[in-house]
């Protein structure tokens, strides 16, 4: 047993140095994002409860003797850390999946209840009966486990069934994949949990939640580096890695698409630049829904200030592109048209757009994208529609 509870230390230690690490990263690149704030707070309970179980596991390995007091104190602590564990990530999943009226003070009560309830719960049945739970030999006794996961399995399971149910009801593509990667964690940590459990007495516990957790902060830096904080499209340098990583092919058929909001720039004069921001986020909202990109490759970016990018390609045998841009172009003004009437905007959200096709190889994509840009110039001055 003393084998045993080496190999928890050190398993527990690397996992504990591992999360430790994306702690002090994540403070000197914080942007204090509720969501951020809520997985931060999840990474610290992942880091004490894995130091608490490290005393469970050092009683069961001989290091401590297996006395009332110690199985009492470590397993408590575990309880009362597994369920602000899953709690926490409860509240990063409501965070991330933006519900509505998660921080009314009435509904954050409502999110404490089953933590609160489970630990009052094994409080008093120590009270009432001490070996209700733990025997004189210092054995847990049957109960314990089933009211130690109750209240964890339930925030785990109800964050796994809010995300499938917000990726089942999105038309976005990109934000389906995100809500399904949410709902991913809480059933990877369960089985990882069950497994350990009843099949293998090691740390898979503390390797699962450690590695989605690393899964998770590579995700959110590589948005944060790639991805427009306001429209959650693809910024400026991703546009400029997709441009140089797209050749021109016989296979291939490429158009490159360049859009922007009309009449832009008197919106932000007229109604404040929080309106105008709300524009922005409302044209891309629209962009992700029109342009799903299901029969042909699709990569959406803002390319800065009111102004779009969107390039099309897929195989010419294909036939799909033939005329797509406009069909596009004309999918997405009517989903704008219907968005506007739904968010009753106090102003015409239009927009004008140019488009152009990759040509040859001696073409590439930043200059197909020049063109359509000059394209969206003329037309708007055809229109006389202003920037």
């Amino acid at each position: 047993m003393s084998d045993y509870f080496f190999f928890y230390l050190e398993a527990s230690i690397v996992c504990i140095a591992i999360l430790g690490i994306l702690l002090i990263h994540d403070r000197r690149h914080s942007t204090r994002q509720e969501k951020q704030i809520w997985f931060v707070r999840a990474i610290i309970s992942d880091i004490l409860y894995f130091i608490s179980d490290l005393g469970w596991a050092a009683i069961i390995g001989g290091k401590i003797p297996p006395t009332r007091f110690p199985v009492v104190f470590f397993n408590f602590t575990n309880y009362v850390l597994l369920s602000l564990m899953a709690y926490n990530w409860f509240r990063y999943m409501a965070a991330a999946l933006n519900l509505p009226k998660r921080n009314d003070p009435k509904i954050r009560l409502r999110y404490l209840i089953p933590m609160v309830v489970s630990i009052l719960a094994i409080i008093l049945a120590y009270v009432i009966s001490p070996g209700f739970w733990v025997n004189e030999k210092g054995e847990l006794g049957f109960w314990y486990y089933p009211m130690m996961v109750a209240a964890p399995i339930l925030y785990l399971l109800s964050a796994f069934v809010f995300a499938m149910r917000k990726a089942n009801r999105t038309k976005i593509r990109e934000d389906r994949e995100i809500y399904r990667l949410i709902g991913l964690y809480p059933l990877t940590v369960i089985i990882f949990g069950l497994i350990q459990t009843f099949v293998l007495n090691a740390p898979l516990f503390c390797f699962g939640c450690t590695v989605m957790m690393m899964y998770f902060y590579i995700q959110n830096m590589q948005t944060l580096v790639s991805v427009d904080s306001l429209t959650r499209l693809n910024n400026r340098g991703q546009i400029d890695r997709y441009m140089n990583q797209v050749k021109y092919s016989e296979g291939k058929k490429v158009h490159a698409i360049m859009l922007d909001i009309n009449n832009f720039k008197k919106i932000n004069d007229t109604y404040g630049h929080a309106e105008g921001d709300r524009a922005l986020i409302l044209v891309a909202s629209v962009l992700k829904e029109s342009v799903p990109g299901d029969e042909y490759s699709v990569f959406l970016g803002r390319y800065g200030g009111d102004e779009f990018s969107v390039f099309l390609q897929d195989n010419v045998k294909d036939g799909i592109l033939d005329r797509l841009p406009e069909k596009v172009l004309e999918r997405v003004r009517e989903t704008l048209r219907i968005r506007q009437q739904e968010n009753r905007l106090p102003y015409p959200l239009e927009i004008t757009a140019g488009y152009d096709e990759l040509r040859d190889r001696n073409d590439d994509l930043e200059s197909c994208l020049a063109r359509a840009d000059q394209k969206l110039y003329l037309e708007k001055r055809r229109a006389g529609t202003g920037r």
